[in-house]
């Protein structure tokens, strides 16, 4: 049982009330969390103003972030335990996610030394000769961050650890659907000596919390993870912020008729399951070309039905339950609806013990809201191409843009996908869900703006001023 307070200036603090936290598995109590007000969320940022305007030097923030990060790896299976407990997450991905965790602070720990500027060869022209040109990174302020449930520990740090290794306090708001995680983060840094001000975290509704920092002239970045819609709703609620967005998805992959149809099955499997499909990048469409269409969905098809699932504590299941027993019966309507306009279900489909099986669709209709919508859950649709000019049109018909990826054995097939399909990062013979956490991420069109990974996203939380010296 953990009954977690709201964190303020160095000091943990009673909210307006509370609200309870149960287990997503089992419905156990976990806890209690406190409900912050739109006054604690006005309390964070003068506490944020405080800390900026005191400033913390570059070998203490390092300092601060590598022993958060040794914190964490101690308590490991702490951490894993609570997402499980809050998320459904299997506790094998939990674990992964916590081991990732401790990458992201030992990569912003690192990255904050090499925050240096560039000269500017003025002198090159001649009204500037005789003079000295330098860039300094400096922090653009306090930034505010809103989190998701997915990876409620390493989503996070995507956004506190480049902060304060670029010298910019955190406002910290966790989806309320995963909150006493980030509180045990918030444990660490404070053990880790992190001063007050510089992480502070009230949970509650957005409306009561959210938008009063959106509203403050005060706070100078937003970064956000979640939903398209609520995205660039911020981003017009604040337009004269520093917006870092990353927004939803509709991840395809191409398979080719030279590719490795085992080995594209298998890596289709990871991205479309993983932590039951509720990622940004999860594989939704899977394009393939007609020569080995059919070859490949059996293929496929096996697979996702010997896909172990339900009790998110047991090692070996892949996929646990859906966040929600609502998300749940949603995108079973959805899978329904589609299979009665005729899409093919060639796996799952079942909700058994309140886990969605994982689902493969066949051949939905091509306005059908699973290809054309993030679904946020367990399942993919194969839909099959002439060529391979056709699989390119249709993957970049959508919306969304963030990963995608394609299976081939020629290099000149994948050359040309690299080069004309619409995405912020394309894969060649790899799962379009891969994300390393120091490389860049983020997406076009509708997925958002500004890139994450974190010595990226260190430098979008930066201004480069310019210093000109002539004597």
């Amino acid at each position: 049982m953990r009954d977690q307070l709201l964190y303020l200036d160095g000091r943990w603090t009673p909210g307006a009330g509370t609200v309870p936290v149960t287990d997503r598995w089992t419905g156990v109590p976990l806890g209690t969390v406190a409900v912050g007000s739109a006054e604690h969320a006005r309390q964070a940022v003068d506490a944020a103003e405080k800390a900026l305007a005191a400033g913390l030097a570059v070998p203490q923030r390092s300092a601060v972030l590598a022993a958060t990060a040794a914190s964490v790896r101690e308590r490991a299976e702490s951490f894993a335990q609570s997402i499980t407990a809050e998320t459904g997450k299997p506790i094998t991905a939990a674990r992964g996610e916590v081991a990732r965790a401790v990458e992201t602070l030992t990569w912003a720990a690192e990255e904050a030394k090499r925050l240096v500027g560039e000269a500017v060869a003025l002198d090159a022209i001649p009204s500037g000769a005789g003079t000295l040109a330098v860039t300094v990174p400096e922090p653009r302020g306090i930034v505010a961050a809103i989190t998701p449930f997915n990876f409620p520990l390493n989503l996070v740090l995507h956004k506190v650890a480049p902060a304060l290794a670029a010298g910019c306090p955190v406002l910290l708001k966790p989806s309320e659907k995963s909150v006493l995680v980030a509180g045990l983060l918030v444990e660490a840094f404070e053990a880790a000596g992190l001063p007050g001000g510089w992480l502070n975290l009230v949970t509650g509704p957005p409306a009561d919390v959210a938008e009063v920092w959106f509203d403050d002239p005060r706070v100078a970045v937003v970064t956000f993870t979640g939903s398209s819609r609520v995205g660039w709703d911020i981003k017009a609620r604040s337009p004269r912020k520093f917006h870092v967005l990353e927004l939803g998805s509709n991840t395809a992959m191409v398979v080719t008729d030279d590719a490795d149809l085992a080995r594209a099955a298998d890596d289709a499997l990871v991205a479309a399951l993983t932590n039951a499909g509720q990622a940004c990048v999860s594989l939704q469409r899977i394009y393939v070309t007609e020569g080995v269409a059919e070859q490949f969905l059996a293929a496929l098809a096996e697979r996702f039905a010997a896909t172990p699932s339900g009790d998110p504590r047991r090692e070996t299941t892949v996929v646990g339950p859906m966040i929600t027993p609502a998300a749940t019966q949603q995108l079973k309507s959805s899978i329904d609806r589609a299979v009665a306009a005729g899409a093919r279900l060639l796996a799952g489909g079942d909700v058994v013990d309140g886990v969605l099986q994982p689902t493969l669709l066949a051949e939905p209709a091509s306005g059908d809201p699973l290809v054309l919508q993030e679904a946020f859950g367990p399942i993919a649709s194969v839909l099959v191409v002439p060529d391979l000019n056709s699989a390119i049109e249709a993957v970049n018909a959508s919306d969304y843009a963030l990963n995608t990826a394609i299976h081939t054995s020629d290099l000149g097939s994948a050359m040309e996908y690299a080069r004309r399909a619409e995405a912020g990062t394309v894969l060649v013979n790899m799962p379009p869900s891969y994300r390393a956490d120091h490389m860049p991420y983020g997406g076009v069109k509708g997925s958002g703006q500004g890139v994450e990974g974190v010595r990226y996203a260190i430098h979008e939380l930066l201004h480069h001023k310019l210093v000109v010296l002539k004597p």
